[in-house]
């Protein structure tokens, strides 16, 4: 009976000591507080908060923990390791401390749950290993990829394509895009500036037209476009909107106008305008070689700018081309001359369009060449006036003499036979 006491008062003693000792030892206990975002996104970062608290009796000293890094999980902007220093018994309000870590979603994580391990020691101490669930969704993200147009003409209807592309890893649904120029001289016409799309699936495209102008009267240059795109993922309602600009170019080419002004002493005088929308600089003028027509000094001229709707007036030495003729060549292109004026006539109707090519540099700073035919009245240099006048006047005196030597044969014929007739008539009578 003795013997059994003792054993119950030993048991009793070794509980107690137990007991005492587990009440003045730490307990450590980690709970994750929280994530932001939630969930987390395929390819985005996340910062976690954890709370790591002593619930034990006992101080402890230089406690670490350690987030390791299992995919998809990867520590940025910091160690994986943090030293948190001493945690005192529970009893005290120094037992806990708040901590967070930085982490990267690999991009091609798959929508779920992923676990994330973590562990902790005290001092030099055993490793303990715990672990906490993520949930991790698929990144939602869509691009403005393309702008078709670069240059916009003015007063011109233009169209213009925009690429609205998802690269993400999620389908995308109600998606608003619209775009706006803030000093209102690009516009859409036909529509407004805001279009809607239902739903983009993952890797999917779609191009977004509009008809649009540019006023006539804009400064040439490079405008800025203000694209907004709102949308929206199937796992939430949250609305995410991209805002990115694109630059387009307003002006460019233009157009001329080149008319015949007149013709004299040698000189033949072009009237050059810019009817186009934009202005042209360094504007110069050339007659190139052609068959009809030839010129005599310089073949080209020097205007400089033009705006839109001024012209010029340039001026050349234009020599209407006659062929070479030679011996029964030229007999022949007299006589076919003579005898058809009027198949000459209409020849020549047909060959007095000059060639006139009009070099200038566009605002975008190209150079560009236009060719325009001229439809001209040619009046013949004095010198060459001189030489058909010439030529016609000694036509004229040979055939005038060649009369003038029928008639006095006539002449000298009639009288030689009225001179027989008298003779004979006298004869009978003095008989």
């Amino acid at each position: 009976m003795k013997k059994i006491f003792l054993n119950i008062i030993l048991f009793l003693v070794m509980s107690i000591s137990v007991h005492a000792v587990e009440y003045e030892s730490p307990v450590i206990k980690v709970t994750l507080l929280n994530y932001d975002p939630s969930p987390a996104r395929a390819g985005d970062a996340v910062e976690l908060r954890l709370r790591v608290e002593n619930t034990g009796g006992g101080s402890i000293e230089n406690l670490e923990i350690e987030i390791l890094q299992n995919y998809p999980f990867s520590v940025v902007d910091g160690s994986a390791v943090q030293n948190l220093g001493k945690l005192y018994e529970y009893q005290t309000g120094k037992n806990y401390v708040n901590t967070q870590f930085k982490l990267k979603i690999d991009k091609d994580a798959i929508k779920g749950q992923h676990e994330l391990k973590a562990r902790y020691r005290e001092r030099n101490g055993d490793w303990v290993t715990i672990s906490f669930n993520i949930d991790v969704t698929s990144k939602e993200f869509a691009q403005i990829i393309y702008v078709d147009k670069a240059k916009i003409e003015p007063g011109k209807e233009t169209e213009m394509k925009f690429t609205i592309t998802n690269i993400g890893s999620a389908p995308l649904q109600n998606m608003i895009f619209s775009w706006s120029e803030a000093d209102g001289v690009i516009l859409p016409v036909f529509s407004d500036d805001t279009k809607y799309i239902k739903y983009l699936d993952i890797g999917d495209s779609v191009e977004l037209k509009y008809t649009v102008i540019a006023d006539v009267n804009a400064q040439p240059g490079l405008y800025q476009l203000d694209l907004n795109l709102k949308y929206e993922s199937l796992t939430n309602t949250t609305s995410t909107v991209i805002k990115t600009k694109a630059g387009v170019f307003v002006g460019g080419e233009t157009d001329f106008d080149v008319v015949f002004s007149q013709s004299s002493q040698g000189q033949t005088s072009l009237s050059v305008a810019n009817t186009g929308n934009n202005p042209a600089q360094s504007v110069s003028v050339r007659i190139p070689e052609q068959p009809n027509f030839r010129v005599a000094g310089s073949n080209s001229a020097i205007i400089g700018n033009l705006d839109k709707g001024d012209y010029t007036v340039v001026s050349f030495q234009i020599i209407q081309s006659t062929g070479n003729f030679t011996g029964a060549s030229r007999q022949r292109q007299s006589s076919q001359n003579s005898q058809a004026p009027n198949l000459q006539n209409l020849a020549s109707a047909r060959n007095n369009n000059l060639r006139v090519t009009i070099d200038y540099t566009d605002t975008t700073g190209e150079r560009r060449s236009i060719e325009k035919n001229v439809e001209i009245q040619f009046r013949p240099d004095a010198a060459s006036q001189t030489s058909a006048n010439v030529g016609a006047n000694s036509q004229t005196s040979i055939f005038s003499s060649w009369i003038f030597y029928i008639v006095l044969i006539a002449v000298a014929g009639a009288g030689w036979y009225f001179r027989k007739r008298i003779i004979a008539v006298l004869s009978k009578i003095k008989k």
